[in-house]
């Protein structure tokens, strides 16, 4: 089995971004009024479900009225402003396993994607300050603001196999965020989780122990067969809900 692609998130992954997370959540918090204050374990209990970028949902009941969804949509605006801001005052540097994974990978010829939850525009201030003009000649694709909500078979994964033409087989997914490794097994993809918890990925690995190597052996081992087929897709997918080359980011 060969890994042809492998797709990275940003949260966790590529960047610790957890103390910006946190501040942006109660600062969103504080500009609604609400008394509540997170501290690292809240953050992380509600990331465990919904990701870091869209954490704040993990405070909420499922089943809002219209009122209250457009006062939480008014809040998770904040919470995506006022870490838009932190990172751009103070930028967050790569860390330095996923870096070494990104040159090892690259030199044996697979291909680097990003797909990430967080507002493109965010996506973009963060691998831009890290790797500067270098961005479009590292990374086969980049996807900022995904939604992993959608059917198997549509979804951001399968939209950039699609336009970089490689199956689903040869791909890895690694993030620290449920909704993003559950969206790559949907679409069969072999999914890697840096996260304590795992959010059932095939593999769970500290990001300081994940190297292209070890990323090898596993894949080529039982673990590397354990991701379900995607969905069949009954038509390719349209031009517009194609991945974008890594210089556009989906909004």
């Amino acid at each position: 089995m060969s890994i042809d692609v492998i797709f990275l998130g940003l949260d966790g992954v590529l960047f610790d971004t957890e103390a910006s997370h946190l501040a942006a959540c109660n600062t969103a918090f504080a500009s609604a009024g609400l008394s509540l204050h997170w501290d690292a374990r809240a953050l992380r209990h509600a990331a465990a479900t919904c990701g870091y970028a869209c954490a704040l949902r993990g405070a909420l009941p499922p089943n809002l009225a219209a009122r209250d969804r457009k006062r939480a949509a008014a809040m998770e605006h904040d919470k995506h402003r006022a870490f838009h801001q932190a990172i751009v005052a103070a930028p967050l540097p790569a860390l330095s396993a996923a870096l070494a994974l990104i040159a090892d990978a690259s030199a044996d010829g697979c291909k680097i994607c990003i797909v990430t939850d967080l507002p493109a525009a965010t996506a973009s201030a963060l691998l831009s300050h890290a790797f500067g003009a270098d961005v479009n000649s590292l990374f086969t694709v980049v996807t900022g603001g995904a939604s992993f909500d959608g059917p198997a078979g549509t979804g951001p994964y399968a939209r950039a196999l699609h336009a970089i033409g490689v199956h689903a087989s040869d791909a890895i997914a690694i993030d620290a965020g449920a909704p993003a490794l559950d969206a790559a097994q949907a679409a069969g993809l072999w999914t890697v989780s840096i996260a304590p918890a795992g959010h059932g990925a095939d593999v769970v690995r500290p990001r300081q122990f994940i190297t292209y190597d070890a990323l090898r052996e596993l894949h080529g081992g039982p673990y590397g067969h354990q991701a379900p087929q995607p969905a069949p897709m009954s038509a390719p997918l349209p031009a517009a809900a194609t991945a974008a080359p890594a210089r556009k980011l989906a909004a």
